[in-house]
């Protein structure tokens, strides 16, 4: 585990001070993507099963980090709560929550969203516990939570260095509960948004991007002009293949269905996929960083471009 990782972990764990002003300011990287990975799928979270203690402990660490980089909170401290209306691993009447963070906009455009979402639950462990039972879901989906916490952070700092006389839309950060039991986070959202939906223009969605291979990047999602513009921002020769498989499948299903622009970026399924081996030490560090890259050059144009994407293409 790297210095970034120790210094994550003693934050969720309580024992340690907050970063340096330095690590705020620092661009997206590869390293600072992989330690909040390795925060999230810690043996510790015990694998973030939904409704748990663990989870509830992921989403505090996902809204000190909203808090951190400056967001407001998008429903009350941070948490929109629901229940998960199902049974998990047998057990009933369990609660889950959404963590929302927002950064407003400016000028003509301020009053429209664009959200980036990704879930933060996982599967959790099978008895007994040990080390080999812990489903510690590193790329499913720790990875697209940490690129939703970086284009954060990292969009945070931007918005903060480039205030006033620019028209630029409000984004809203979701991280999703109880997705693996439904999607239900999401759908929640949808169905008890806490803007309006028809204000919604674009919806960006990160599951499982740490295990990119041979440059291969999947961009589901229904037609629309969201394609075109991650074909003008793929600076990095990404091999991008688009489609609408899986579309019931991720927390963008519930916007696709609402008539919102939606792209799930997505690095595909695995053996470890799962698994008890969805383990922070497979995870392609560079690949999520390119990934993370493409996600922020797209953000940026959704946030700026004078006229909202369209459905079709």
């Amino acid at each position: 585990m790297n210095r970034f990782s120790i210094l994550w972990l003693a934050l969720l764990l309580g024992c340690g001070d907050s970063p340096s002003d330095p690590w705020i300011a620092d661009p997206i990287s590869g390293e600072s993507l992989l330690a909040h990975v390795e925060v999230l799928a810690h043996d510790s979270l015990l694998g973030r099963r939904t409704g748990s203690e663990y989870e509830l402990r992921a989403a505090r660490y996902i809204r000190d980090r909203f808090f951190e980089y400056g967001l407001q909170p998008g429903a009350s401290d941070y948490f929109q709560e629901f229940l998960i209306g199902r049974t998990v691993d047998g057990q009933e009447g369990l609660s889950s929550r959404n963590v929302i963070g927002i950064l407003r906009g400016d000028g003509s455009l301020e009053d429209q969203w664009v959200i980036v979402g990704a879930h933060y639950d996982h599967l959790g462990v099978r008895h007994p516990v040990d080390s080999d039972s812990i489903y510690n879901g590193a790329d499913d989906n720790a990875s697209g939570t940490a690129a939703l916490l970086e284009l954060a952070r990292f969009l945070s700092a931007e918005y903060e260095g480039t205030s006033g006389g620019t028209s630029r839309r409000s984004v809203m950060f979701h991280a999703y509960g109880a997705e693996e039991v439904g999607l239900v986070g999401s759908r929640y959202f949808c169905t008890h948004p806490t803007v309006s939906m028809i204000d919604v223009v674009a919806m960006l969605n990160f599951d499982m991007v740490g295990r990119l291979r041979d440059d291969r990047l999947s961009l589901l999602g229904a037609p629309s002009e969201l394609s075109g513009i991650a074909r003008e921002e793929n600076t990095d020769s990404l091999q991008l293949v688009f489609g609408n498989s899986l579309s019931g499948r991720s927390d963008h299903a519930c916007f696709q269905e609402a008539g919102k622009p939606a792209l799930f970026f997505h690095t595909g399924l695995h053996e470890e996929y799962h698994t008890p081996f969805d383990e922070p030490w497979r995870i392609n560090a560079a690949g999520m960083f390119q990934v993370a890259q493409l996600g922020m050059g797209v953000l940026r144009e959704l946030v700026s471009r004078s006229d909202a994407p369209r459905i079709g293409g």
